[in-house]
C-alpha cells in the first residue's frame, strides 16, 4: 500500500507538472522577458529538462542477486508473499522505493538563457540551486543528472554498478549511434549536487547528433538505479 502510495503522489506531481508546462511560454516570449519561475521551470519541466520517477534497490543488495533486468532478486528484499493467493501462485515482490531524478539538457541555448536570467533578476541562490554545469566547452553536449527527490537508503544516487564499469553504463543514443562521455564532473553540496556528463559534438570528423534536429536518448546505469529521457532536439536546440 505504501508503494502504491508513493507511486500515486509521483503521478500526480508529474502530471500537474505537464499541465504548468502546457503553456509553452519560451515560444512566444524572449528570455529577457521571462519571470524567475519561468526560468526555473525551463531548468526543471521543459523539453530541455526531464523529471523521470526511477525504482532505487536497497543499498545493500547482494550484486549476485540482481537479473538481467537490474532489479533486486535476494530475498531479504522481498515483501511477504501475499496471503490471498492459492497453490504456489503467490508472487513475492521485490521492495524498492521511487527517486525522482531531473535530467537536462544543458547545451541548450535555452537552459543557458534561464540560468542568464535568474543571474540578472538577481536570483543567484535560485540558480545555484538549479544546479548549474561548471562550464559548456563548445565541442560538448553537457548533459546534468540531478536527485529532484532521493530514494531512501538508497546510498549515493550516482554511484555505478562496479560489475558494469566496463559495459559502459552512461552513454547517449542518437540517429547517428551510441556515444560515451568524454569527461564527468560533479558538482553541488546536498540538494543541488549534481552531476554533469560530456559528450563530443563530433566523432571520428561527424556529428554525434544531426544538426537538423534529432532524438538523443540519455542512459544512466546506476549501482541502484537505471535512469533513461528522451530528447527531441530542434536545429536551434542543438546549436
Amino acid at each position: 500500500m505504501r508503494r502504491a502510495a508513493q507511486f500515486v503522489t509521483i503521478c500526480v506531481v508529474l502530471a500537474a507538472a505537464l499541465a504548468v508546462r502546457a503553456d509553452d511560454f519560451w515560444k512566444r516570449k524572449p528570455p529577457q522577458e521571462w519571470t524567475a519561475e519561468e526560468a526555473v521551470q525551463v531548468l526543471r519541466n521543459s523539453p530541455w529538462a526531464r523529471q523521470e520517477a526511477v525504482a532505487a534497490m536497497p543499498e545493500n543488495c547482494d550484486p549476485d542477486a540482481y537479473d538481467e533486468n537490474g532489479n533486486c532478486r535476494d530475498t531479504r528484499f522481498q515483501f511477504p508473499r501475499n496471503p490471498g493467493r492459492r497453490r504456489g501462485r503467490e508472487i513475492p515482490d521485490t521492495h524498492f522505493n521511487v527517486a525522482i531524478y531531473l535530467v537536462r539538457w544543458d547545451s541548450s541555448p535555452e537552459a543557458a538563457a534561464a540560468f542568464a536570467r535568474l543571474e540578472s533578476l538577481g536570483e543567484r541562490a535560485v540558480a545555484t540551486f538549479q544546479s548549474p554545469p561548471p562550464r559548456r566547452p563548445p565541442d560538448r553536449y553537457v548533459i546534468t543528472l540531478n536527485v529532484a527527490q532521493p530514494a531512501k537508503g538508497a546510498g549515493d544516487p550516482f554511484a555505478l554498478r562496479e560489475d558494469h564499469k566496463e559495459n559502459k553504463p552512461v552513454r547517449l543514443k542518437t540517429s547517428r549511434g551510441t556515444f560515451f562521455p568524454i569527461e564527468t564532473e560533479r558538482s553541488g553540496i546536498g540538494a543541488n549536487e549534481a552531476i554533469h556528463f560530456f559528450f563530443p559534438r563530433e566523432q571520428d570528423g561527424k556529428p554525434t547528433l544531426d544538426p537538423k534536429g534529432d532524438t538523443a536518448e540519455f542512459v544512466f546505469e546506476g549501482k541502484r538505479a537505471t535512469v533513461k529521457c528522451k530528447f527531441s532536439l530542434d536545429a536551434e536546440s542543438l546549436r
